[in-house]
């Protein structure tokens, strides 16, 4: 009974540890892509440039604020648009879904439906963090998260957000 026992202990935790070492994805709905190389984490969607009304590329990250993974990236996304708002090259917004608001900008009311339809056409799931830079870009989860290197994702960002800004 106990060699019994023991045994389905063994299965048990080796099937637990597999299940939560996965490389790819976290149970529930955020994703972690994990990086190794140099090579780009975020993918080409293949459609144009989506840009407001000025001709700024839009740049949106999708989070919440209970998600420890969008709180990863959180802090290096926001200083990395910052600066690309401050030299007014882009539109930015951290959408955070479960409260409802722009992380960058406290006045706006509430989500607008067109970001829920950006969202949407682009992660149906709606798992987080979803960054849509231009809608030219897209990655789900963090890129880096994996190595613990917020440098290589501000250096990332600033790359893809340089390209849409030099295709302006």
């Amino acid at each position: 009974m106990k060699r019994q026992l023991f045994f389905f202990f063994l299965l048990f935790a080796l099937v637990f540890l597999v299940g939560c070492t996965s490389p790819n994805k976290v149970t529930g709905s955020v994703t972690i892509t994990q990086q190794t190389t140099t090579e780009q984490t975020f993918r080409d969607t293949g459609d144009e440039i989506c840009r407001n009304a000025e001709g700024k590329p839009i740049i949106r990250l999708y989070s919440t604020s209970w998600c420890p993974h969008c709180e990863w990236v959180k802090d290096t996304y926001t200083t990395v648009v910052t600066d690309y708002l401050g030299r007014g090259e882009i539109e930015a917004h951290n959408w955070v879904l479960d409260l409802d608001t722009d992380d960058l900008d406290p006045t706006q009311e509430g989500i607008p439906a067109k970001e829920y339809a950006v969202l949407n056409k682009y992660n149906a799931q709606q798992s987080i963090p979803t960054f849509v830079l231009g809608c030219k870009y897209l990655r789900i989860g963090n890129g880096y998260e994996a190595q613990n290197d917020l440098g290589a994702e501000e250096r990332e960002l600033r790359r893809l957000i340089d390209q849409l800004i030099a295709a302006s």
